[in-house]
């Protein structure tokens, strides 16, 4: 962190949000309706803003503002710096009404809620009992979103070469690809199943996310003759199109810890063993005292139960 008295560059929240707001809305017009100012106003603090950077932010013509390189560039910082400062700000509020010390911000996918409850909300609440805790669920691509423009504090969710190297990742567990088939099939074994044995049977994935990217490439390879039917967005869909016995799942082992159906087998798949990593993650930009006392609380948390495991 730099010293308070140190000299900060002549911007403001205000100046900082007018460009953010134009780099959504795209229209000088729209963007002066939304935020309430005159468009001479709005286009002097656009020159301020371009002078202090050193380079223009939008392309201007008389049909169409678009951002320049430097422009695209800027907007996530500048977004990031808008949601830490509005977070702030709450924070602040919520002390001076309520006597809190603050919240914090945590994100996960839905998979790994197991992980998560209900160990993570009891010992922050025990740890920090005046804090305010939120969980956000969004989807692994999205998570790592919101965690570059500070929207969310730190989050569990998956590796893959979608997180950037930006932010700080500690590996917390790895979780094996799993295949889910009527009980009654053939490939049903609890001994493990080869890829190849998957030859000519249609597949049901999740439509989004790394392990589609992963299948959906092993079946375009031609090394494997299995066939990405389906693509879903919700788990109970998966498995009523295998309850069906329209397709057989890949999905990480972890989305069948609460999978208690004697219609349904969860079988290893082998040769290759494939898994992904789920970690802790976080901006590796500076965050407030309370934040990284409460990441550090979960991770000694995960460290401590990886231990005894």
């Amino acid at each position: 962190m730099t010293e308070p008295w140190q000299r900060l560059p002549a911007l403001s929240l205000k100046q900082l949000q007018y460009f953010v707001t134009l780099a959504r809305l795209r229209h000088f017009t729209d963007t002066a309706d939304r935020l309430a100012i005159s468009q001479p106003a709005l286009s002097s603090a656009l020159r301020h803003i371009e002078a202090v950077l050193g380079g223009r932010l939008f392309n201007r013509t008389a049909s169409a503002v678009t951002l320049t390189a430097l422009g695209a560039s800027v907007l996530p910082h500048a977004e990031r710096i808008l949601n830490v400062a509005q977070s702030g700000f709450e924070d602040m509020r919520r002390i001076a009404d309520n006597g809190g010390d603050g919240s914090v911000r945590i994100g996960l996918v839905p998979s790994v809620s197991s992980l998560m409850f209900p160990d993570v909300p009891r010992l922050l609440a025990e740890r920090f009992p005046r804090v305010r805790v939120e969980f956000h669920d969004h989807a692994n691509d999205s998570l790592v979103s919101l965690l570059e423009k500070g929207r969310i504090d730190f989050a569990i969710g998956a590796l893959d070469n979608s997180v950037p190297s930006i932010l700080e990742i500690h590996p917390l567990q790895e979780d094996p690809l799993v295949a889910v088939m009527p009980a009654d099939d053939a490939l049903a074994t609890p001994s493990g199943l080869d890829w190849q044995q998957l030859d000519s049977r249609d597949i049901v994935v999740f439509a989004r996310g790394n392990v589609r990217r992963l299948v959906v490439a092993m079946a375009e390879s031609g090394r494997y003759k299995f066939h990405v039917r389906h693509e879903v967005s919700y788990l109970e869909t998966l498995y009523g199109l295998v309850r069906s016995g329209l397709a057989i799942a890949i999905l990480p082992r972890i989305y069948t810890t609460h999978l208690h159906d004697n219609a349904l087998s969860v079988v290893p798949l082998e040769q290759p063993s494939l898994t992904r990593t789920i970690a802790l993650m976080r901006s590796r930009h500076a965050t407030s005292p309370l934040v990284d006392a409460c990441f550090q609380a979960v991770l000694s948390m995960f460290g401590d139960r990886n231990a005894t495991e």
